[in-house]
């Protein structure tokens, strides 16, 4: 199976869609946090939420603590995925990082 990758140009198109925060989740990943655990006869649902970008994941477990899913992350309602596009590689990646700097305050400093 062959990888279908998104051009840099892509990823930074899509970017300026996207906020800061999604910025900072997609460049350096996202910053999980509990949120609810609910119960039901022999399955236990996690819930939890990220910090910056405030996308849920869920996993299922049983009684035991085994899992019985992969996390789920809830795209829905956001334009976090690249529809079509691809998936970020490394060029994009290295996108992320310029585009993620934009939002920080840059101190420039005098070559030795």
């Amino acid at each position: 199976m062959t990888t279908n990758w998104a051009s840099p140009r892509d990823v930074e198109q899509a970017a300026e869609q996207w906020s800061d925060s999604q910025v900072a989740c997609r460049t350096y990943g996202h910053n999980w946090r509990p949120r609810t655990v609910t119960h039901r006869p022999g399955v236990y649902t996690v819930r939890q939420r990220c910090s910056r970008c405030f996308l849920p994941r869920t996993q299922q477990m049983n009684e035991s603590g085994y899992l019985l899913s992969g996390w789920h992350i809830d795209y829905t309602n956001t334009n976090y995925l690249l529809q079509g596009m691809g998936r970020v590689g490394v060029d994009g990646r290295a996108v992320l990082r310029i585009v993620n700097l934009r939002s920080a305050a840059i101190v420039e400093e005098p070559d030795d």
